[in-house]
């Protein structure tokens, strides 16, 4: 949960039944906050109180078990909306590192929709089904494979596909095959080296049309009373982020 102090400042704990946590000397019961409504203010009469709210996707990526960096959510919601990620959607994702955009995949698609996930390493696939289990419960339209996509994968008539690799340009072939006519295929890369290699594999490859990279920063304002301004921090890169369509293949 988040408890929110006096002066806003947000403190993320995990609770537990029937243990207790302390937040800058004020010792609250799991028990007193587990089942309630959200917005509650509990710790009054302590050294200090708190108003609970269930954390948000950004917020709860941050403390993520994370054995690869997750892709944060000023990423994920581009990604949604340049991508153009429906309810019902079939989703491919070709590298799941910690489970942070499968999360954010099973919410966009809904229970209508179905995700399928590759990915090379087994102990990352672990670490993924506990944080999606632990976000998500138990989900039954959600597929995780471990699998070298070089090699490729089994998924066809996909309507979106996202790749978040070091290395794209062997799976081109197979996130084509995978991707329906006009589907998208997005690309999750941290340097402008690795975009180069991609976009001069793609610029004269026919099976994807409409390609573009772009670039998201994130500045959060200082508001109050007397003071506007911007913050004195930003997020600035963490990522390009490639977007392409499926062309239908020549007849």
């Amino acid at each position: 949960m988040i408890l929110v102090d006096a002066r806003d400042r947000r403190v993320l704990k995990r609770l537990q039944p029937r243990e207790r946590i302390t937040v800058r000397g004020t010792v609250l019961a799991c028990d007193d906050i587990i089942g309630r409504r959200e917005g509650i203010r509990v710790g009054v009469g302590e050294p200090e109180s708190f108003l609970v709210f269930r954390p948000s996707h950004a917020e709860w990526v941050t403390d993520f078990e994370r054995p690869a960096e997750p892709i944060f959510a000023k990423d994920v919601g581009a990604i949604l909306a340049h991508g153009d990620f429906r309810a019902g959607d079939h989703v491919v994702e070709i590298g799941v590192g910690s489970g942070a955009l499968s999360i954010a995949l099973l919410r966009a698609v809904g229970t209508g929709g179905f995700l399928t996930s590759y990915e090379v390493r087994s102990d990352f696939a672990e670490v993924a089904k506990r944080n999606v289990a632990a976000a998500c419960g138990s989900v039954d339209n959600w597929r995780l494979v471990v699998i070298d996509a070089t090699l490729g994968i089994d998924a066809r008539d996909a309507d979106r596909l996202i790749l978040d690799v070091p290395d794209p340009v062997p799976i081109l072939a197979a996130a084509a095959s995978a991707l329906r006519p006009g589907g998208t295929l997005v690309v999750y890369l941290p340097t402008i080296l690795q975009v180069k290699d991609l976009r001069d594999s793609m610029r004269h490859d026919p099976r994807f049309a409409l390609t573009e990279t772009l670039e998201v920063f994130e500045r959060a304002w200082h508001v109050e009373e007397k003071s506007v301004r911007p913050a004195h921090r930003m997020i600035a890169h963490t990522a390009f982020l490639t977007f392409a369509r499926r062309a239908a293949d020549p007849q």
